[in-house]
């Protein structure tokens, strides 16, 4: 009995050896690996019969499937899909390479918004992101980045306004919008916006200044159209603006714009340059310069009131109608025009200048130092109101017998500086380390 159940259980073990390398004949491998070039795609995912695999850090993947014939699709994030046919016999071991073919529809992938280094496109990022490439901000025609963005992105908000030209997200004060540089903020200026007449965007809060920026020195520009308090803290409740800057070598990139007013007004003259050069080989040193001066534009109407003769508070109608009337005459005798306490209402004069200096070092395989520098100066140059000769608390009537329009000039200077270093740990733990400098000057006169 006992040589009995010895045999039975050979048996099994021989049947059971016999089926499971029957089976495994009957089996295929499939090796593949994804790339972009030369570039090896991360995290593409594989799909084939009912299974489902990514590929590994080097792009590669592997497969055991039965024999017969089966579609492969590969797609990845920014990457039209790519789907092939094969037939896999029995105990067969295939090899394929697949080239991935950029999807232009879908953009460049964007990490704004995330804490996740994976490569995502705007079809599956949690919150809405746009991306708005330089060429695309010069499609629009328009003179200044702030001009451009008001033409380009959506929920964008600006305010024309004499010192500085605020920006923002959904109608919300401009100290909530996070402005980043490369992925590090950007100082904001360091006044607050006074709002002279009420209604003004931002009245009240701290202000910021995207024309600061040379537009020469921008590679593209990504938004995050939501609020990233959790991420970025109370400055980001409007959303993100991550300005990227060009990191080329050995190309000079010239922007020369020139325009005005139908009405003959409003000159315009905008000048930008770029170029790259290469850093000891490894680096790379990125120069921007950009210069301009526009012209004010008057469409002001004509000031209807009195000049020389205040109404008396006591007045009755036929006082008010004698008083103007008085003061017509005057106006007719000296030879006023009705047109010279209207503000311009309008563009005000404007020069300004910027430059930008960008750089990158890698130290080795994992570790790379990055620096920024920036200065930008702006001449504002704009009328007050009018000081009438009826205000003779405001007026010297002996040396301003008309009255007169005061000017504006304001000087201001903005500079900022960025420096840091970023890279991996041996256990592929991402870090940064950055410093962030930033000063800001007015200075106002009166003439």
């Amino acid at each position: 009995m006992l040589l009995l159940l010895k045999i039975v259980r050979r048996l099994h073990f021989i049947l059971f050896t016999f089926c499971s390398v029957a089976s495994f004949a009957q089996d295929g491998i499939i090796n593949g690996i994804v790339k972009d070039g030369e570039t090896v795609l991360q995290s593409a995912t594989i799909s084939i019969a009912d299974k489902t695999i990514v590929t590994n850090s080097k792009g590669e993947f592997s497969v055991t499937l039965k024999a017969g014939t089966y579609s492969i699709i590969i797609t990845y994030a920014g990457y039209k899909k790519n789907e092939q046919s094969f037939t896999l016999n029995a105990g067969e071991t295939k090899t394929f390479q697949f080239d991935m073919v950029r999807n232009e529809q879908l953009g460049e992938v964007v990490l704004l918004g995330s804490r996740s280094f994976i490569q995502r496109s705007n079809l599956n990022t949690a919150v809405p992101v746009d991306r708005i490439s330089s060429k695309e901000l010069k499609q629009t025609g328009q003179p200044s980045l702030i001009e451009m963005l008001n033409f380009t992105a959506p929920s964008f908000n600006t305010s024309r306004q004499n010192l500085s030209d605020p920006v923002t997200l959904r109608g919300l004060d401009p100290d909530h919008l996070l402005i980043l540089l490369n992925g590090t903020r950007y100082p904001n200026l360091a006044s607050i916006n006074p709002g002279a007449i009420k209604g003004t965007l931002g009245r009240g809060s701290v202000t910021n200044d995207l024309n600061s920026i040379p537009f020469s020195a921008i590679e593209k520009i990504e938004i995050l159209r939501d609020g990233a308090s959790a991420q970025y803290g109370s400055d980001a409740i409007a959303g993100v603006m991550n300005f990227e800057l060009k990191k080329s070598t050995g190309k000079t990139f010239i922007n020369l714009d020139l325009g005005q007013q139908y009405k003959g007004d409003g000159e315009n003259f905008v000048f930008g340059i770029n170029r790259g050069f290469s850093f000891n080989k490894k680096g790379f040193l990125n120069l921007s310069g950009d210069f301009r001066y526009r012209r004010p534009t008057y469409r002001g109407g004509i000031f209807n009131g009195t000049v020389y003769n205040n109404y008396p508070s006591s007045a009755t109608h036929a006082d008010s109608v004698r008083i103007k009337i008085q003061d017509d005459d005057s106006i007719r005798q000296r030879g006023f025009n009705r047109k010279t306490p209207v503000s311009n209402d309008g563009s005000i004069e404007l020069s300004s200048y910027g430059f930008l200096i960008n750089g990158g070092y890698p130290i080795n395989s994992k570790t790379e130092m990055f620096w920024t520098g920036a200065v930008n100066y702006r001449h504002p140059v704009y009328p007050g109101a009018y000081r009438f000769p009826k205000s003779t608390k405001q007026v010297n009537t002996v040396l301003y017998p008309d009255g007169f329009k005061p000017t504006n000039i304001v000087n201001t200077w903005n500079l900022s500086g960025i420096a840091g270093a970023r890279g991996k740990t041996n256990k592929e733990w991402n870090w940064e380390l950055n410093i962030v400098y930033g000063k800001n000057s007015g200075q106002i006169d009166f003439t």
